[in-house]
């Protein structure tokens, strides 16, 4: 029992940090769906450093009453994070993106794993590898294509955050965001609008070794350059996961998003979306912390194929 306190008194002190993934489709990533958030914030004039790296693989073919989409495609989202304690109670967090669509490298790997474990390769063995083919047609009238590289920064976005409740065994903090054009929609790394955000999060200990923590809130999206006939502007988001510490400064964790349909279409990868995200946290020390994560769509064919995530937390 002393053995099981010593080796988990970190996590009675330090709430859970959920992992910094959200759907990485390319027609879902220029909205400012928010990553998970912590309900614990920073004490003031604390401040921390994020560094996140998001790597997702999509092969996709779908047609609708009306239209139809060709998604062959790996995204890299590179964002830093800068989270400051601007007075008691109140956070602020600045969030950049950098934004990359191309043919990648994973096909082959992803490929390989699928042989190993004998598991269903569905259209992958049909087209080239690492290739860049993205196209949207709508009544038989090409409405988007992206065929070579596109890169550049990403919607910026601002958040401010309240620590509503805090105790040693429960969080509950209250998020707004805006995110600003700063993005290109012609090459899908911004809408061209201007998106509001407002959610909840929630922390809650269940033992010593376990946590539970959650969120969910609204999304308005104004209107974008891109497929702007089919734009919804409206959505619902959610998340939820477990942290569990096995052993001192290890965390594992899985977690599960959602957000609702983003465009009013029939084609299942533009509509709403569940996730799972899982893997582990390693506390280095007390400033510096390690997050690795793989994604999978559990929605059938309704986001990227897999999604990697590396994050470094650097706190003050």
């Amino acid at each position: 029992m002393f053995t099981l306190f010593i080796f988990n008194s970190a996590s009675l002190a330090d709430q859970p940090s959920p992992f910094l993934s959200r759907n990485l489709s390319p027609f879902a990533l220029i909205y400012g769906l928010p990553f998970a958030s912590s309900a614990q914030l920073l004490s003031h004039q604390q401040s921390r450093w994020i560094s996140s790296i998001n790597i997702s693989n999509t092969l996709n073919s779908q047609t609708g009453n009306n239209d139809s989409l060709l998604v062959d495609i790996e995204t890299w989202q590179l964002s830093l994070l800068y989270d400051y304690g601007i007075k008691e109670n109140w956070m602020l967090r600045l969030q950049l993106p950098y934004i990359i669509h191309s043919g990648g490298f994973m096909d082959s790997p992803i490929d390989a794993y699928h042989d190993a474990l004998s598991l269903p390769e569905g259209k992958r063995p049909y087209f080239p590898l690492d290739q860049i083919d993205l196209r949207y047609i709508q009544d038989n009238v090409l409405q988007l294509e992206i065929d070579h590289r596109q890169e550049s920064i990403g919607d910026i976005a601002i958040q401010l955050a309240w620590q509503a409740q805090q105790s040693r065994d429960s969080a509950i903090s209250h998020w707004f965001s805006l995110k600003l054009p700063t993005g290109d929609a012609d090459r899908l790394t911004g809408s061209g609008g201007i998106d509001i955000a407002a959610w909840s999060a929630m922390n809650y200990r269940l033992n010593t070794t376990r946590w539970l923590y959650a969120q969910a809130g609204l999304l308005y999206m104004s209107d974008a350059d891109v497929l702007q006939s089919i734009q919804n502007n409206w959505a619902i988001f959610a998340n939820a996961g477990v942290r569990f510490e096995p052993w001192k400064n290890l965390e594992l964790k899985a977690q599960f998003d959602m957000h609702s349909a983003l465009y009013d279409s029939d084609i299942r990868f533009l509509g709403e979306v569940l996730q799972m995200t899982f893997g582990a946290s390693y506390q280095l020390n007390k400033k510096h912390q390690f997050d690795v994560s793989i994604t999978e769509d559990i929605h059938r064919t309704a986001s990227p194929d897999v999604i990697f995530n590396f994050s470094w937390w650097l706190k003050y």
